[in-house]
């Protein structure tokens, strides 16, 4: 019979409530930290044992029994001050205990230690961790919170691994940059936490090694700053609020399955990336396919989160994923109206990274004030006053030429241009006066302000849906004209959402109603809906036109949003004239090309029946003559090539991601002047290209007669798209003197397929056979051929050592009487050797050993030589790496033969040092330790005297008569 989960809680509750009543901690700041003192008999006093017996593991029954999680810090010399009155226990826990009160004790009130040793303890519910005087939660100055008080840590030796350790532990990805100073200031922080040494791969910080436990005050103050990578981003759109969702897993950027991210997760990934709200959440592949591994699981979050890390974990919900999450956030952040005499009129200005910065006029018209009123709730805009009336503001101008049709829901969703603006003059500032009365009345969460729920304000800020009814025809109708939408498309039901709304209950129009105020309404709900169906209108005026799947908004596959959903378009009858008609109502010039399927793709959903023949004059597709078609044989996909496609491309080298600059408007190819333009550039262009996320740029000679489009482009440090740069304006022109652009990507093709070919996959493994065959290079088997002659040489080579060898080794008789080789790894022998002055000799039965000290002389790496069986000798190695010694790394061969029988002239006896390396957890005798890590470092060997005396003797002089300690010294 299994107990619910009721019952169980209430018994964790009652558990922890007793020991609480019996346990605490005091003085900490916190439940969670402080001396530790128990209740007896209605009194508290202290505990109090020795410091070899309060460890963590021991401390750790306190921690559990107050639900404080698990020991961050144990101190046996009264911490957080001496305890007044009462010692009642002398504790000895061994960690396994369920309450202190188990430990074994003397007894209570008897005790053999005084309030000198007073027990204290800081769990790891009582430290909190942060950064902060950043842009976001990921990036900022350290801050523990100890004691109940926030401070920074200090550690003149901090590195990227407790940087790594601070970023993971906040859920922020990897560690991206790390820097400790100190300054002087009127006000400085506290110390928290000193002397802090991290391998990179702990859960928290202070699971770290921490020599100092504070707060301590410092004559400066000190800041160890980090920057993390992030635990989410949007890679493949055109700036860091569009894109694929990528995680931060195992140090690496992995996908999420497009099924496992919902409207919650999106906002809170656009909150944490410093991006405004969410404005869709494209289908699979709208950036492209996913360039590495998919992370196993989903998320749940409930919009509040503020990092995508902190929401709940849950199963994956579909198996072997294969298209990514895509989400869109505005770029901006902000929207208002100031200076003017209400918040509905005044200067247009716009928030973007946390700075508001006025929006220049030049590009400024109505259909944008008028998606800007609505959005702020000001109606509808009225008339546009001259720039500047308002005044000029503070900060630089914002450069961002909006180009919204007015049906937009957001500004965020009108196409931004930036490339190739004019300039704007000083003070040229947009502004704008609306209505200031907002309608009653809305369409919400559909593609624009006339498709979605229909909604009515009851009062401001207060928002109604209505349930369908037997009326919703008359009802759609008025609700169409009333917001200037046109007429009904679709009318349907959707699902109550139970989020708590109240609902209108027989809205009753007939359709001629002028408001839908006049509608009679018979009952109005006080209370959350609980009618399952509430009523969707999609309105003519919902009508959206796209181009999708190409290289930008102006070139792609031609879709057409009507009653409610995206569709194709039929390839059978498209012509340029009806592409003309898409270019122009998109504002993207003219048409080019008007190609099939076989350009873009066919594209999914339903096919779109209004697209007819275009005499390429009309100002909609949808007001085009639709011809009476039979079918659509060919299928959907018709495209449309614009003329204010934008590319770019870097040419005259062998790789794509290297070479001169240029870009495509109009269909015409140009180059770039390098006069003007930033360094910056470099880095936007490789991001766009999928070439890494820098590289660099220089100006070089121009050749040829071909002209340039641009010059003075000033990208800023941190774009990631051309376009969203600013220049001077679009015109075809020779570049001066300085040159045309240069651009060499970090990452060059080859580079790329390295970096980006998937990882070990998390949910999926690819088959190496399965993919594509490669073609051969000449180069490739020309190395292979060089190869072959090579090992051919080596191994004629190995043939003649082995004749030479043979040699050395004279005749043998019988396998007891033949030579033998012993190696002696000397990688495994201490780096100092000590070499006895005396020459001893072998006899059966006797031994010599070689006394090895390491560098702190305590311990000893003995070799021992023994007499091996028949007439051979054995080496032994006793303990062969003392713990503490610097490693060698030579290999010597010794050679040892029958008594009587002495090396031929001209055999060495070495086979000379091996590629040396060194022990990382040894540090060189004769270097002190400067803090950083010595593991690559090969330290310099000074042999004894007597060592380089045995050295420089002769081979023939230790005669093999009697194999001694001369003779392993001569092969040291």
């Amino acid at each position: 019979m299994m107990v619910p989960a009721r019952v169980l809680g209430l018994l964790l509750c009652v558990q922890l409530c007793m020991g609480s009543e019996v346990l605490r901690l005091v003085d900490g700041g916190g439940r969670c930290a402080g001396r530790v003192e128990v209740k007896h008999e209605g009194e508290w006093g202290s505990v109090c044992t020795y410091d070899i017996d309060w460890d963590a593991q021991r401390a750790s029954v306190v921690c559990r029994q107050l639900g404080c999680g698990k020991v961050a810090h144990t101190s046996s010399y009264f911490p957080f001050g001496q305890g007044q009155g009462r010692i009642w226990l002398h504790l000895y826990c061994r960690g396994n205990e369920a309450t202190v009160q188990d430990c074994s004790h003397f007894g209570w009130g008897k005790h053999f230690c005084g309030h000198e040793w007073d027990v204290g303890v800081i769990c790891t519910e009582a430290l909190e961790l942060r950064l902060v005087d950043g842009r976001g939660p990921c990036e900022g100055r350290v801050e523990v919170k100890l004691r109940g008080r926030w401070g920074t840590v200090y550690d003149d030796a901090w590195n990227m691994n407790d940087a790594e350790v601070v970023c993971q532990q906040l859920g922020c990805g990897s560690a991206a940059d790390t820097e400790f100073t100190s300054q002087d200031l009127q006000v400085r922080h506290p110390i928290m936490l000193a002397y802090i040494n991290c391998n990179g791969n702990e859960k928290t910080i202070w699971d770290c090694s921490i020599k100092g436990w504070g707060p301590y005050n410092a004559t400066r103050d000190f800041n160890a700053t980090v920057v993390c990578q992030g635990f989410s981003r949007l890679a493949g759109g055109d700036s860091a609020c569009s894109g694929r969702l990528e995680v931060r897993h195992n140090q690496a950027w992995v996908s999420i399955c497009h099924s496992h991210v919902d409207l919650m997760a999106a906002q809170v990934v656009c909150r944490e990336l410093g991006c405004g709200t969410v404005l869709a959440l494209p289908g699979a592949g709208h950036f492209g396919a996913a360039a590495g591994p998919f992370w196993d699981g989903a998320f749940e979050c409930n919009g509040t989160e503020p990092l995508l890390s902190a929401c709940t974990r849950q199963p994956p919900h579909i198996q072997n994923c294969s298209q990514p999450a895509a989400i869109i956030c505005s770029p901006y952040t902000g929207f208002r109206l100031a200076d003017g005499d209400s918040g509905c009129d005044g200067r247009v200005e716009m928030e973007a990274g946390g700075v508001w910065r006025p929006l220049c006029a030049t590009a400024w018209d109505l259909p944008d004030a008028h998606v800007l009123c609505r959005h702020l709730g000001c109606g509808s805009a009225i008339s546009l006053p001259p720039p500047g009336q308002f005044g000029t503001g503070t900060g630089m101008l914002l450069h961002d030429a909006l180009s919204c049709s007015g049906s937009e829901r957001h500004p965020g969703e009108c196409p931004v241009e930036v490339l190739g603006q004019p300039p704007c003059p000083h003070g040229h500032t947009a502004a704008v006066n609306c209505s200031g009365v907002t309608e009653p009345l809305r369409l919400h969460d559909g593609e624009s302000q006339c498709d979605g729920q229909l909604e009515v304000a009851m009062r401001p800020g207060i928002w109604a849906r209505v349930s369908v009814g037997l009326w919703d025809n008359g009802t759609a109708t008025v609700a169409c004209r009333q917001l200037g939408c046109g007429v009904p498309e679709k009318i349907y039901a959707v699902p109550a959402t139970g989020l708590g709304l109240m609902q209108l209950q027989e809205l009753q129009c007939v359709g001629t109603e002028e408001l839908l105020a006049q509608c009679n309404t018979s009952r109005t709900a006080t209370e959350p809906s609980h009618n399952p169906k509430e009523l969707s209108i999609a309105c003519s005026g919902s009508r959206r036109l796209r181009l999708a799947g190409g290289p930008g908004r102006c070139a792609g596959r031609v879709e057409v949003y009507s009653e409610g959903t995206w569709g194709t378009v039929c390839q059978d009858t498209w012509t340029l004239q009806d592409a003309t008609v898409v270019c122009r109502q998109l504002g993207c010039g003219w048409a080019l090309e008007a190609p099939g399927t076989e350009r873009f793709g066919p594209g999914t959903g339903t096919l779109w029946s209004g697209a007819g023949v275009c005499s390429g004059v009309e100002d909609a597709l949808w007001h085009c003559p639709a011809p009476v078609q039979h079918g659509c044989r060919r299928g959907g996909g018709a495209g449309a090539v614009c003329s204010g496609l934008l590319d770019l491309q870097l040419t005259g080298e062998s790789s794509r991601c290297r070479g001169h600059l240029e870009v495509q408007r109009e269909g015409t190819w140009g180059r770039v002047c390098a006069n003007g333009t930033s360094l910056a550039t470099a880095a936007a262009v490789c991001h766009q290209l999928g070439c890494g996320t820098g590289g660099s740029l220089e100006a070089v000679p121009a050749q040829g007669s071909d002209p340039a489009w641009l010059s003075w482009v000033s990208c800023e440090e941190g774009a990631r798209s051309l376009w969203r740069c600013p220049s001077a304006p679009w015109q075809l022109q020779e570049c001066d003197p300085t040159g045309i652009t240069y651009i060499a990507c970090d990452q060059d093709t080859r580079d790329r397929s390295e970096a980006t070919s998937p990882a070990p996959a998390l949910t999926h493994s690819v088959d190496p056979l399965t993919e594509a065959p490669r073609s051969v290079s000449a180069l490739t088997v020309l190395c292979v051929i060089l190869g072959m002659l090579l090992c051919l040489a080596l191994a004629a080579l190995a043939v003649q050592a082995h004749r030479t060898r043979a040699q050395c080794q004279g005749p043998s008789k019988d396998a007891a009487s033949e030579v033998v080789y012993e190696e002696l790894d000397y990688s495994l022998m201490p780096e100092y050797q000590e070499v006895p002055s005396h020459t001893g000799s072998l006899s059966h039965g006797s031994g010599t050993k070689l006394s090895n000290h390491s560098r702190d002389g305590t311990e000893e790496n003995d070799l021992q030589v023994s007499p091996g069986r028949g007439t051979g000798t054995e080496v032994h190695s006793a303990d062969r790496k003392a713990p503490g010694t610097h490693l060698r790394g030579h290999r010597q061969t010794v050679l040892m033969g029958r008594r009587g029988h002495a090396a031929p002239p001209g055999c060495v006896l070495t086979t000379g040092p091996s590629v040396p390396f060194t022990d990382p957890s040894a540090q060189p005798q004769h270097r002190p330790s400067h803090g950083y890590d010595d593991a690559m470092a090969v330290p310099e060997v000074y042999p004894s005297p007597h060592t380089r005396d045995v050295l420089a003797q002769p081979s023939d002089d230790t005669g093999y008569d009697d194999i001694g300690v001369s003779a392993l010294g001569t092969s040291l």
